[in-house]
């Protein structure tokens, strides 16, 4: 107690162990939200994910081929950001508490050694500052998130690389079945149009020639048989 009334170095202490952790939790929810978005890259997406699937989508438009599909996305990962703060400077901001933390310890010790200060003093300072330095490498050591990271990697090179062309493929397929099926509907309706064209003319040549004299109702009666043709 006596150490905390004397000190502003314990505050430091205090404050680079909460700066550490919160970082660490505020990079493990964005690292685990990627993760959920490309387990689930078939639903809509934001941020830099949905900016990339739309890339590549547009590239398999244009039958463009994609080479090297984990450097693009190694590039947008890489870019990836939190708050407005690369992602990737983020997780080193533990490490720099932690050796914020041993600095502190050692001003400390000099500090008290330079005032004649009781060796109780000082060392208790040195010694708190390195614990607190082991403590926070320790929990940035064990809470990697390596594998997290390269789970997400996984995730969206699979899918840009196995399953979005086999959709996009299927997809033009679809688009010229339907394609080929409204021009076939057409030319069906051409034929149908010329065919009734040759009657109506045929007909009115008929009707036309001396051999065959026909009331107006009877040219009525055909007009309206070829309408309803």
């Amino acid at each position: 107690m006596e150490m905390l009334r004397e000190t502003f170095f314990m505050k430091g202490f205090i404050t680079a162990m909460v700066i550490a952790v919160l970082t660490k939790v505020i990079v493990w929810a964005n690292y685990h939200r990627l993760l959920v978005s490309s387990e689930e890259m078939e639903r809509p997406k934001r941020y830099w994910i949905g900016t990339l699937k739309k890339k590549i989508e547009n590239y398999y438009n244009l039958q463009t081929k994609v080479n090297n599909i984990s450097c693009i996305v190694d590039k947008y990962f890489e870019a990836d950001k939190i708050l407005g703060i690369n992602s990737f400077f983020l997780e080193q901001i533990p490490g720099f508490c932690a050796i914020i933390c041993v600095g502190l310890g050692c001003l400390g010790a000099i500090r008290g050694i330079a005032m004649n200060a009781d060796i109780n003093f000082w060392g208790r300072n040195l010694i708190i500052g390195v614990v607190c330095g082991i403590f926070i490498f320790m929990m940035d050591y064990l809470t990697k998130m390596d594998q997290m990271k390269r789970k997400i990697k996984i995730n969206l090179i699979n899918y840009l690389e196995n399953i979005l062309p086999n959709r996009m493929l299927n997809y033009t397929k679809k688009q010229n079945y339907k394609e080929n099926l409204e021009n076939k509907k057409k030319e069906e309706i051409k034929k149908e149009k010329k065919q009734v064209a040759n009657i109506e003319e045929h007909w009115g040549e008929i009707a036309s020639s001396r051999e065959c004299q026909l009331t107006d109702e009877d040219l009525q009666i055909l007009k309206d048989f070829i309408k309803d043709l």
